[in-house]
């Protein structure tokens, strides 16, 4: 029982330095971070810090108040949590050779864990800057439509209204159109009857096959009213229905004149 003791003290001993060390060091991270968005420690790689202010710029157009630390050992997300307790209202992200940490109180859980997933491989390599940048996209693609995308989604459906109303309102003009030219063939099938019965009273008078005159505008009436009683089953707008019935006041003025010289 005292050897376990002894070498509990031992590592409990030997811990003490190390703990302290720990501590000593995130109160130097804290406190560069304090003073400056991005603190490298001495014996970690450099980073490009013209990207990683290019990266905390537009994470400040976010709303977001990002820290960076870049630390030679640890583990980045213990230490993230750590730094945030030193720095609280932040988001901090820390980059170790072997991990990498990301916590905030700017920031909902869910919203981080949907933007660290796409981000995951850049935070994972060797370029902390690459890492930064690919994490601040993430949040400016899931923290919620942009402006711009909000102006394209209320055109796209300004732009749908109005070819559903243009599409309701050539529908609606179509069918007033058919309509209009049902009731024009209707009224033209009672002509056609009208004229087809002057045809068939002047066919049963004599006197007409034997004048000249009479005869022949009469032979010219009925083939128009043949041709229009025909074309008019098949009339598709209302330019064909216009011009069956001139050619059916033509056919009544062919058989007035016909009959005018049947009785001369």
């Amino acid at each position: 029982m005292r050897r376990f003791l002894a070498t509990a003290l031992l590592v409990t001993g030997a811990a003490l330095p190390a703990a302290a060390t720990a501590v000593a060091q995130r109160a130097d991270v804290a406190a560069g971070l304090r003073e400056d968005p991005l603190y490298v420690e001495r014996e970690a790689e450099q980073v490009d810090r013209a990207a990683v202010e290019e990266s905390v710029a537009a994470a400040a157009g976010l709303d977001l108040d990002l820290r960076v630390a870049v630390l030679a050992d640890g583990d980045g997300e213990a230490l993230a949590n750590r730094l945030l307790d030193e720095l609280p209202g932040t988001t901090v992200v820390v980059f170790t050779p072997s991990s990498y940490g990301v916590a905030s109180d700017e920031i909902s859980p869910r919203r981080l864990s949907a933007a660290l997933a796409p981000a995951e491989d850049e935070l994972s390599g060797p370029d902390a800057a690459a890492g930064l940048a690919a994490l601040v996209d993430a949040l400016r693609g899931g923290g919620g439509p942009s402006p711009a995308l909000v102006v394209l989604g209320v055109l796209a459906v300004l732009l749908v209204v109005g070819v559903a109303g243009r599409v309701w309102e050539t529908r609606t003009r179509a069918r007033r159109q058919a309509r209009r030219r049902d009731r024009r063939r209707h009224e033209l099938l009672g002509r056609v009857s009208g004229v087809g019965q002057r045809i068939v009273a002047l066919t049963d008078r004599v006197d007409l096959a034997e004048s000249p005159d009479a005869s022949a505008p009469f032979a010219t009436a009925v083939a128009i009213f043949d041709e229009a009683d025909r074309h008019l089953a098949a009339a598709a707008t209302m330019h064909d229905l216009d011009a069956i019935e001139a050619d059916l006041e033509r056919a009544e003025r062919l058989l007035d004149e016909a009959s005018g010289a049947a009785q001369a």
